[in-house]
């Protein structure tokens, strides 16, 4: 057990040293090498997926700073006093590695993917996302604050993880349609909104209602300059700032903050794409050569999903519009919500990444989108709610408020804490309650939970194409890159 704590604490000091941006380009290198990519193409992809990563990061970095002060004024005018106050996901993570379980999962969970993987259980290779294990290992450190049980924990971490990595294969073909990207997925928070999107997709079709998809093509084609990404950017970013600016409207000063962050907005909307190409220069290697393999029968598996960071997915034309909308959308009717006790604050600015895990299953139909990303994050915030406790006593517990002052203040004004984007999971909050209940509602919960997983992971093994193709998938695509015969 020490040891592996040891090694975990290992493995979280090298992340924290290096880095995403260092650390994945180096994976795919030596992924790119075991492949017989070239040592020359397999270096030129790297380097162009570390300036790829970097970019998305500094772009994301951009958007946050321009919205993140109009939300948090928004809070404050509105006056609304509820009992927890989202501080973000660095508190999640904070308490995640704070407890002995997130150390040491760090060393169990690569185990498990690595093993799953060799074994064709799993098409995900996961450890390339590993700095987001934090995000479902959240789950399993309340379960064991609650029980009290270690052991607990770490088996809720094991469903956990399973689930993530069974979604990530399930999305993996319409996400790479979608985004452009051949051979990634997504195992972090996002993906937790793709199963309540196929459901809504599903009832779509079978009622048979008819829906005219609204992308951001469909708009620059019929509104001309007014639809495109630039000028949707614009106006969403001029509401945004206004909505956030209401006390101080008649300044000109507050003008001039409203412009520039509107002018920044439409900024990212524009430049996303520019960046997303050097990225898929450092695919491009990788990718021809699994795809050239599998045709000639040389690889020995047929499917290689790469995990990736969310950044990789949020700014698309069409996900970023509708999470423009949302913000404002969700952040009021959250105010209103019977059952929520949550008020949104430091990670909303972030909701480009959590409609990244609904966009592609409606194939860019931003109304769709901003429909479904409604009524799911207010599902969510109800059923967050109901963690949020638990996580307030365990942050205490960590010491979370010398680390962090957004929780200092909370805790000083005899408010509880949340953490919006990780607690944003409905489905592995289910695995959550499972194992947090109490004697004979735990052993039936878990039996459903595990009955649930296989029957769906069988199903899924037995008609892959059904599965992928309710995610969003198109038959043609599916074909085109040998997911299925023609």
């Amino acid at each position: 057990m020490q040891a592996l704590l040891q090694i975990g604490n290992a493995f979280n000091s090298v992340m924290g040293i290096f880095g995403s941006t260092i650390i994945v380009p180096i994976i795919i290198f030596i992924i790119s090498m075991g492949m017989r990519v070239g040592a020359k193409k397999s270096f030129q992809g790297a380097i162009y997926m570390a300036v790829g990563l970097t970019l998305f990061n500094a772009v994301l970095g951009v958007l946050m700073s321009a919205i993140t002060p109009y939300v948090t004024a928004m809070a404050d005018n509105v006056g609304i006093s509820l009992p927890y106050i989202d501080i973000g996901w660095q508190g999640a993570s904070v308490v995640v590695y704070s407890n002995t379980l997130g150390y040491i999962y760090l060393v169990l969970g690569l185990g498990l993917n690595l093993l799953l993987f060799a074994l064709k259980l799993v098409d995900t290779f996961q450890p390339t996302d590993i700095w987001n294990y934090y995000q479902f290992v959240f789950w399993a450190v309340i379960v064991q604050f609650t029980t009290g049980s270690f052991a607990l924990g770490v088996a809720a971490a094991v469903v956990c993880n399973l689930v993530v990595l069974l979604i990530a294969d399930i999305i993996a073909p319409s996400l790479q349609e979608f985004n452009g990207y051949d051979n990634l997925t997504l195992t972090s928070v996002p993906q937790g909104g793709a199963p309540f999107a196929m459901i809504v997709r599903w009832i779509v079709v079978k009622l048979k209602i008819r829906t005219r998809p609204i992308s951001a093509e469909s708009l620059q084609e019929k509104f001309g300059f007014w639809g495109e990404p630039l000028s949707i950017g614009l106006i969403v970013g001029i509401l945004i700032a206004v909505l956030g600016s209401t006390q101080n409207l008649g300044e000109v000063g507050t003008w001039a903050g409203i412009l520039a962050t509107a002018v920044t907005i439409a900024g990212v909307m524009v430049i996303y794409p520019s960046v997303s190409g050097l990225f898929v220069k450092g695919l491009i290697p990788l990718s021809q050569s699994m795809q050239a393999r599998a045709r000639t029968g040389e690889s020995n598996r047929r499917f290689f999903h790469v995990a990736m960071d969310p950044a990789v997915f949020f700014g698309n034309g069409d996900n970023m519009a509708a999470a423009l909308i949302l913000i404002p959308i969700v952040f009021f009717t959250s105010l209103v919500m019977p059952g929520n006790q949550i008020l949104m604050l430091a990670d909303i600015p972030a909701m480009a990444f959590m409609t990244a895990g609904l966009i592609f299953v409606f194939r860019g139909d931003i109304l769709m989108t901003i429909i479904s990303g409604t009524v799911w994050f207010n599902i969510a915030n109800i059923l967050n709610s109901d963690v949020c406790a638990a996580f307030t006593k365990a942050a205490e517990s960590a010491g979370v408020a010398s680390q962090m002052s957004s929780v200092a203040d909370a805790f000083s004004q005899g408010l509880g804490i949340a953490s919006w984007t990780v607690g944003t999971n409905p489905v592995l909050y289910l695995v959550y309650k499972a194992f947090a209940a109490e004697g004979i509602l735990r052993i039936a919960g878990i039996i459903l939970v595990l009955a649930a997983y296989a029957f769906i992971y069988l199903s899924f093994r037995k008609d892959k194409k059904k599965w992928w193709m309710a995610a969003g998938a198109s038959e043609e695509y599916l074909t085109e890159r040998g997911y299925i015969e023609s």
